[in-house]
């Protein structure tokens, strides 16, 4: 009997890639001669935005024809661009825009499209959907995978983000994959909801599955991988095992050279009349909040999934009703009805979901970085096209912007560029206080070192800026100072002589009951210091 092929996949390969390549006109996105998936390993697939992982996760769920190449699941060819067949196969996405429909319920969008029936006592034995036994399934489900507090009639949309990422891995994960595929599955979520997704993949490879973890969290990557792939302008560039796979490897084999980190500049003194104060500050699931920022000053808000930091900031920005205490602005007495309001004094916000907040994706570059400074641009309410191209070309160029032409669509762009180009609307506006909710979510090493300078350099220039993150090594590094959220409430005010993740996590997971250990929510201890 003749032996295999020596490139043939083996009896434990999930997944198999042979000359797989897509092409967009003379560009070709993703060249991958070949790459293999074991049953029980997981697969990290790290790179820049651009660098052809959604191309490739794409073509494995189906949702991207290859314009080249064979793929086979479990030994048994996939049907390109077939995301039905890719389901069938095995193959579960959970992707980092996920596809969950806001007006459903939680637990029709778990068990869409494979919600129990039963038999009903009209004619011909009609089947119609078990409300019961969804609704039983769903609260199941989400249990499996560690998902509390959810009410399964309630429509998904109402959830914040981070909810919505857990919701979408446990519909992924009630699909008894073959092969589970994690798109920045923690991108939204806190350092103890991330490890619980993490132990989840390991669930799934210890079982005999295959996961492709795809992530910018490279410490987290370090810790769940048993192989590091690294694709760079759609090459597969590297594959690392877990030894070779340092930081500082990862970054210079995605970007092809090492990243300096360049330290950022400490605030000014602190003025005797902070540019936001907050006091008694409460609205649904929030508070009472007490909290100063002074300008030139970047305060971080940290806290577990469920801690009021995106709250926080809505209902700074007038897009939450506050139910009680009060906001000062520059001093002043400021009672915003809705975030136009905010705008129009000069605040700015950076919302967690780019794609559903911040952005029209189907419209121009140009369009969605001049939204907040149309009035401006515009003579006597009539915009003069001119001055528009002009003054949108100055905003993407000042932010480093990569693009065709300022007339492509916005949601063509890399999500580091999507991403700078709001934070490039929100600073031509002129702001004095800048809020960022998850401000990095979804974007490459690269483009993070790009952002983190916008947001020094913001403050070098006075701005006063609140940024509220998941990721504890980013507030850690951008902050002059970190507030911690429980339960809706600041329960630390840390300096940043008392920095470090341990103290951080102590006080997320605290009771709530008040201020620890560093000084009141106010901001009175260390909010005014230079960094050590």
């Amino acid at each position: 009997m003749a032996s295999a092929p020596a490139d043939a996949p083996g009896a434990d390969t999930a997944v198999s890639l042979r000359d797989v390549s897509k092409t967009y006109g003379p560009v070709k996105v993703l060249d991958i001669p070949r790459l293999d998936l074991a049953r029980g390993q997981i697969v990290a697939v790290v790179g820049e935005n651009g660098a052809g992982k959604s191309t490739l996760m794409g073509v494995l769920s189906g949702t991207v024809t290859p314009t080249t190449g064979a793929i086979e699941i479990a030994g048994r060819p996939l049907q390109p661009g077939r995301p039905d067949h890719a389901r069938d196969m095995g193959v579960a996405l959970v992707a980092q825009e996920f596809p969950l429909v806001g007006q459903l319920s939680v637990a029709e969008n778990l068990l869409l499209g494979r919600r129990p029936q039963r038999a009903d006592s009209r004619p011909l034995g009609t089947l119609v959907v078990d409300r019961a036994g969804t609704r039983a399934e769903a609260r199941a489900l989400l249990a499996e995978v560690g998902v509390g507090g959810v009410d399964v009639d309630r429509p998904v949309g109402r959830y914040p983000v981070p909810v919505r990422q857990m919701i979408e891995i446990a519909k992924a994960w009630g699909h008894r994959p073959v092969v589970l595929i994690l798109d920045e599955p923690t991108s939204s979520l806190g350092p103890v909801e991330a490890e619980r997704v993490l132990a989840l993949a390991r669930q799934h490879a210890a079982a005999g599955g295959a996961v492709l973890f795809i992530g910018h969290r490279l410490d987290e990557v370090r810790a769940v991988a048993d192989r590091v792939v690294v694709l760079r302008s759609g090459k597969l560039v590297a594959d690392l095992t877990p030894a070779e796979a340092t930081e500082e490897r990862m970054i210079r084999e995605m970007v092809g050279a090492e990243l300096a980190r360049a330290d950022l500049a400490p605030p000014p003194s602190v003025e005797r009349v902070a540019t936001l104060s907050v006091r008694g500050l409460t609205a649904d699931g929030l508070g009472p909040v007490d909290l100063d920022v002074h300008a030139g000053e970047i305060v971080g808000v940290a806290g577990l999934m469920g801690s009021g930091r995106s709250r926080l900031l809505h209902t700074v920005m007038g897009a939450q009703p506050r139910t009680g205490g009060s906001v000062a602005f520059e001093g002043a007495d400021f009672r915003p009805r809705h975030p136009a309001d905010s705008v129009a004094a000069g605040i700015g916000l950076v919302p967690e979901d780019r794609k559903v907040q911040a952005l029209l994706p189907a419209h121009s570059v140009r369009w969605n970085v001049t939204l907040a400074t149309l009035r401006r641009i515009s003579r006597r309410g009539l915009l003069r096209p001119r001055v528009d191209k002009t003054h949108a070309a100055r905003i993407v160029k000042d932010l480093g912007v990569r693009l065709h032409t300022q007339e492509q669509p916005i949601g063509s762009l890399s999500g580091g560029n999507q991403q700078k180009a709001v934070f490039g609307r929100w600073l031509a506006a002129d702001p004095r206080l800048l809020l960022l909710d998850e401000p990095t979510r979804g974007v490459d090493v690269g483009a993070k070192a790009e952002i983190y300078s916008l947001i020094d350099t913001a403050a070098q220039d006075g701005l006063a800026v609140l940024v509220a993150s998941s990721e504890l090594e980013e507030l850690l590094w951008i902050c002059h100072r970190i507030v911690v959220m429980a339960h809706g409430r600041i329960v630390a005010d840390l300096p940043r002589d008392r920095f470090g993740k341990e103290v951080i996590m102590t006080a997320a997971a605290g009771s709530g009951s008040g201020p620890a250990g560093g000084g009141t929510g106010a901001g009175a201890a260390g909010g005014g210091k230079a960094r050590a």
